[in-house]
């Protein structure tokens, strides 16, 4: 399920403001302290800016959440390059991989991700890889996540891993 608006008249979709909303609860609560903010300019077709700046927009704009504290990833195209371009810049600024970062999205996306052998066979599909250990689930929207080594694997067949 895509949470990017379906016509330029609208910036960032209803999901696509609740998965930043569950963000910026934690981040406000100090669970976190930054948000990274995923996605590329795929909805809708020809939109002007990427998913990931909407998202950054939108937290400062309405939640206060200082952009210091935002770090932006905007070449993921779906939740799997989601989760391993984020893996990957924990990896590159030094998170400790033993402490866990949290997935924030829609209850029913973080369901998705638990809760099937489909998401994970997207993952080997998609980039031939597990790259996270999911832990616990903190609330509706949010689940604990790790990076694993593999996150770091390019692969270079694929002309859009960043």
């Amino acid at each position: 399920v895509s949470a990017g608006p379906e016509s330029n008249s609208e910036s960032l979709s209803p999901e696509g403001k609740i998965r930043a909303e569950y963000a910026a609860i934690d981040y406000h609560r100090r669970q976190a302290p930054f948000i990274i903010v995923s996605g590329r300019k795929v909805h809708p077709y020809h939109t002007p800016d990427s998913e990931a700046e909407e998202m950054k927009r939108y937290l400062m704009k309405c939640w206060d959440v200082p952009e210091s504290a935002i770090i932006m990833e905007p070449h993921a195209r779906h939740t799997t390059t989601n989760i391993r371009n984020s893996g990957r810049i924990l990896w590159r600024e030094g998170f400790p991989m033993d402490k866990a970062a949290l997935i924030t999205s829609s209850s029913s996306h973080i369901d998705y991700i638990i809760n099937g052998n489909g998401f994970k066979q997207r993952f080997l599909k998609e980039l031939k890889t597990i790259p996270y250990r999911l832990g616990k689930r903190i609330s509706d929207g949010a689940i604990e996540y790790y990076p694993l080594v593999s996150t770091l694997i390019i692969n270079p067949l694929e002309p859009l891993d960043p």
